[in-house]
């Protein structure tokens, strides 16, 4: 049973996502067993926990064809997204019964693809841009455009075993224009199933790439073999900081400048979740929160939001 409320920013909820999702592999990897989702008490879906959901299922569908199917109520919101982002068929779903037609699943743009596939989010963003009515911050979109990126080629940059058709990332986009007394709003959601930040910060810390403050709150010196602990710190480094100690940039994955956009917006937001850590920065806050969780979420989900005002007359 899919969880009624499909929402990644929460831990509790999230870790329902995640149950839902191992569950489904051990039961088909466990013999010739077929798993049919039921999604008839979904009552509220978010970008990034559908996200999750279907990543792992666009994977699952093709690595055990035909023994996975999805049960939707017709017309359903959970049925038109299905429908929507091409996997009604694949999950044996009615695409007649499953036709996107509600707006709230229409303004959503979906983009999937693998580590070397990336002109279509550079596209999408050159759309979003042309022709907009809102008073854009000046770089966002060189900003959008070179993070975005970035975050897709490196996910899978440590795990040269994985085969490149297994080297996917996908990405929910939607851009709303301001209107007649009320903002307009950008946001986009990217998961990827790749290394992680926590992983990447270690291996960089273990290279001498990088120099942490390793230093806890509590004034003890954490180590490499600390666990949450050090990739709270780590996370933080990694979004808060743009250039280590030794003078060396490590923006590559553009999230110190995705961040200062949240920040610097009354309500902006970002939420970075990967490994057993989260940071999260909300209305307009200068620094974010990073917090530890016992559940872990393998690779990177990066949820961020930014509301646009109408040019001025």
């Amino acid at each position: 049973m899919v969880p009624n409320l499909l929402i990644a920013e929460k831990a509790e909820q999230r870790q329902q996502i995640l149950s839902v999702i191992s569950q489904i592999e051990h039961r088909l990897r466990s013999g010739r067993h077929r798993v049919k989702l039921d999604f008839s008490l979904v009552k509220k879906i978010f970008p990034g926990g559908m996200l999750l959901l279907l990543a792992a299922l666009s994977q699952l569908a093709d690595t055990y064809s035909g023994r996975i199917s999805a049960r939707c109520p017709p017309n359903s919101l959970a049925a038109q997204l299905l429908n929507h982002f091409g996997l009604a068929k694949k999950l044996k779903v009615n695409l007649r019964l499953s036709r996107p037609t509600h707006n709230s699943v229409l303004a959503w743009s979906f983009l999937t693809g693998t580590q070397a596939a990336g002109e279509q989010v550079t596209a999408l963003l050159n759309r979003y841009r042309e022709g907009t009515n809102a008073a854009i911050p000046e770089g966002l979109f060189a900003v959008l455009t070179e993070g975005l990126t970035n975050v897709r080629q490196h996910a899978y940059k440590g795990l040269a075993h994985i085969p490149e058709s297994w080297r996917k990332w996908w990405l929910f986009a939607r851009y709303e224009e301001p209107k007649l007394g009320a903002d307009g709003s950008l946001y986009i959601a990217i998961y990827d199933i790749g290394e992680g930040i926590p992983v990447t910060m270690r291996n960089k810390l273990k290279r001498n790439e990088i120099v942490v403050d390793l230093l806890d709150k509590g004034g003890k010196h954490l180590s490499l073999s600390d666990g949450v602990m050090l990739d709270k710190k780590l996370m933080f480094e990694a979004v808060e900081h743009r250039r280590s100690q030794t003078g060396e940039g490590h923006r590559g994955n553009g999230l110190p400048e995705m961040k200062d956009f949240a920040a610097s917006n009354q309500g902006g937001r970002l939420h970075i979740i990967s490994g057993r850590v989260q940071y999260s920065i909300v209305r307009g806050s200068s620094e974010g929160q990073v917090h530890g969780h016992r559940d872990e979420l393998p690779g990177t989900l990066l949820l961020w939001g930014l509301p646009l005002m109408a040019k001025e007359s």
